[in-house]
């Protein structure tokens, strides 16, 4: 017996495992004889075997040539196997299926061409779109169904006004996978083109969610309208789609709330807030509630504030009602304590509620320092200079929260009133507690009055670092120019960060006059310092500064020597090549490093001739496997004696696999 009839026997068997077997039989006899055998296993009445024949056929390089005889499993009436075979194969198969399924689509069996359809939407084919759309006026309603489901799978615009024609067929089933594929393909919609159909129930949902998707601004007051729908699921629906709709027209949407009856539509959607609906219409209830500016709500949202998923939004819509009607919120102050108080004093100051100032202004004795943080905020944001001593008494908080969030509800202040905020501020500089004179350097460095660097300059000499630092920062505000020897001074402070802090801003002068101070800085002893002024100097660009840059290659630290190395490839083309290739012989292997990235950056590639055989044996792997991708790239093929004799010696596991992968990579000779 021939091994082809040993498999058929085998496929035969009423045992799955033999007949599974039998298919792992025929994968490894790799013959077109056993073709027939694997199309009888398409229909066979165990799934796992199906799986398997289908796996088989595709793996074959024949399969491709096949395709009509596995569109004609589609026509197997008595076998629903045989069937989904054909339609998962061809469905795998993908595009090279489409023009012959296109070729099909036309075929009498009504089950057939919907298979053909539903396979073409599955590809995903953009050719397919008009047999799709042919389809919608195809004698049997479950072609036509999906036709319309396919369509919105493709989200194909185009086909919209053939899909709003075939609305009109009196089709339940078709018009409600219309209405889904609309939603899908999101093309604006007018209202009048689906108004027709809102008074069926069956229908009524999928409309208000193809409205929230694909209504026009003419859609809002139906779905505003539908809040308080008859049917949960349509007011579940409105809820979802008012909010997707509001992306697109929040005007129309908050003006179309404004004129509804309030009551009744908050009373609905403020009942989605319970624990049993899920997060996705708890948002959505809650925007609706506040661009409603639903008085009522304010408690329950409040509640909410303790959720994280439900935070920010629950925040929004209490500004967006406290903006509407700052009053229920104050009304509110009372009843609540502790962390509710802290988010409501937030609220206030980002509704600008200015008639909570004297509130905000007592809670800054409140016992809780989370209620008084958030009223700094909020005073911050609304108050004015007479808020001001209230808000300088909280700098000497013991809280450090406290102390951060007047720093910067000062600042904010000094936007609007600059003088007056650094007449309350310059008293501070004077203070005994060095964190308090820090602070109102923070503050003070950030306000626009004349007054400001002169009082800062004098900041400079302050006993402590901190408050130096905080004061040098001044200048990045300003032209420097004037001020060039307090600058020039502060190079000589004790502290490293003060000096890299000078560094910057003469650097980031651009202009010549402060050439003196960064050849200062290269002499400084912190690293850091004198990098900084290596680049600062490529920023004036001149001869002067060159020189000096050039004499920065030969700093004893790595570090500097690269800032030198990067600086020198910024300011000229090839010029500086004879730098980078010196810098080759650095005793730091990250010089050696980024002189050969820049090197290979800038295009050069003679170097890797002279300097390759000394690299590849370099005692740090990393300098190793730059040099070996650099000699593969310029010498090509002529690198492979290079990387084969390193691989021989080579004990660095990531430079042997990457001599392995470049030496794969070379062509031989």
């Amino acid at each position: 017996m021939s091994t082809i009839d040993q498999i058929s026997d085998a496929l035969k068997s009423p045992d799955e495992e033999t007949r599974l077997r039998g298919l792992r039989d025929l994968a490894a006899n790799n013959s077109r004889e056993g073709l027939d055998l694997v199309f009888r296993a398409f229909g066979d009445e165990s799934w796992r075997v199906r799986k398997q024949s289908i796996d088989l056929f595709l793996s074959m390089p024949v399969s491709r040539e096949l395709i009509g005889e596995v569109i004609e499993l589609l026509h197997a009436e008595e076998n629903a196997g045989l069937r989904n075979a054909g339609v998962e194969i061809l469905t795998r198969m993908g595009r090279s299926t489409v023009p012959m399924l296109i070729e099909h689509a036309r075929c009498p069996d009504h089950d057939v061409r919907k298979f053909i359809i539903d396979v073409l939407g599955d590809i995903a084919a953009p050719e397919a779109v008009p047999v799709l759309t042919v389809g919608l006026e195809d004698s049997d309603s479950n072609v036509r169904a999906a036709a319309a489901e396919n369509l919105g799978k493709l989200k194909t615009r185009e086909a919209v006004p053939a899909l709003l024609k075939a609305m009109q067929l009196p089709d339940l089933l078709l018009q409600f996978t219309i209405l889904d594929a609309l939603s899908r393909i999101a093309a604006p919609v007018p209202l009048s083109e689906l108004l027709p159909y809102k008074d069926e129930k069956l229908l009524r949902k999928a409309l208000i969610d193809c409205l929230g998707k694909a209504g026009d601004a003419s859609a809002v007051p139906e779905l505003v309208s539908a809040l308080t729908d008859s049917m949960r699921n349509v007011r579940e629906s409105a809820i979802l789609a008012v909010v997707e709709i509001y992306n697109r027209h929040p005007a129309e949407i908050r003006k179309a709330l404004a004129e509804c009856e309030k009551g009744p539509v908050a009373a609905t959607v403020n009942g989605y807030l319970d624990e049993e609906y899920n997060d996705a219409l708890k948002r959505s209830s809650i925007k609706i509630l506040g661009w409603l500016a639903a008085e009522d709500a304010v408690g329950k949202l409040l509640s909410l504030l303790d959720f994280e998923t439900l935070q920010q939004t629950a925040l929004d819509a209490l500004i967006d009602i406290g903006r509407a009607n700052s009053q229920v919120l104050l009304d509110t102050w009372a009843g609540v304590s502790g962390t509710r108080r802290a988010y409501l004093a937030y609220i206030l100051g980002e509704s600008d509620c200015a008639d909570a100032l004297s509130l905000l202004e007592g809670a800054l004795e409140d016992e809780d320092m989370q209620v008084v943080c958030m009223a700094v905020h909020a005073l911050g944001r609304i108050g004015s200079a007479a808020t001001l001593p209230g808000l300088v008494a909280c700098l000497q908080s013991s809280d450090n929260e406290v102390r951060t969030a007047a720093s910067q509800a000062l600042t904010s202040l000094g936007e609007k009133c600059p003088g007056e905020t650094f007449s309350a501020m310059q008293p501070l500089l004077g203070h005994t507690d060095a964190v308090q004179r820090e602070l109102a350097v923070v503050v003070l460095r950030e306000l626009d009055n004349p007054n400001v660097l002169n009082a800062l300059g004098l900041a400079l000499k302050d006993s402590a670092a901190e408050v130096r630092r905080a004061a040098i920062r001044v200048f990045e505000r300003y032209d420097v120019t004037e001020h060039i020897s307090t600058l020039l001074l502060a190079l000589t402070d004790e502290d490293a960060e003060i000096r890299r802090t000078v560094v910057d801003i003469l650097a980031n002068c651009n202009n010549a006059c402060v050439f003196d101070g960064l050849q200062l800085a290269l002499q400084d002893e912190d690293i850091w310092v004198r990098s900084a002024a290596v680049r600062g100097l490529g920023r004036i660009a001149d001869e002067r500064s060159r020189v000096l840059v050039e004499q920065a290659l030969t700093d004893p630290v790595g570090l500097v020597s690269i800032a030198a190395l990067e600086t020198l490839a910024r300011l000229s083309d090839t010029s500086a090549l004879p730098q980078m290739i010196s810098a080759l012989d650095h005793n730091d292997e990250e010089v050696v490093t980024a002189a050969m990235n820049l090197l290979t950056s800038q295009g050069a590639g003679d170097w890797v001739h002279a300097h390759a055989e000394r690299l590849i044996n370099h005692s740090f792997w990393v300098v190793r496997a730059q040099i070996a991708r650099s000699a593969a790239e310029v010498l090509g093929t002529g690198a492979r004696p290079l990387l084969e004799r390193r691989l021989e010696i080579e004990a660095e596991e990531v430079v042997r696999q990457q001599l392995a992968d470049l030496l794969a990579g070379l062509p031989i000779e």
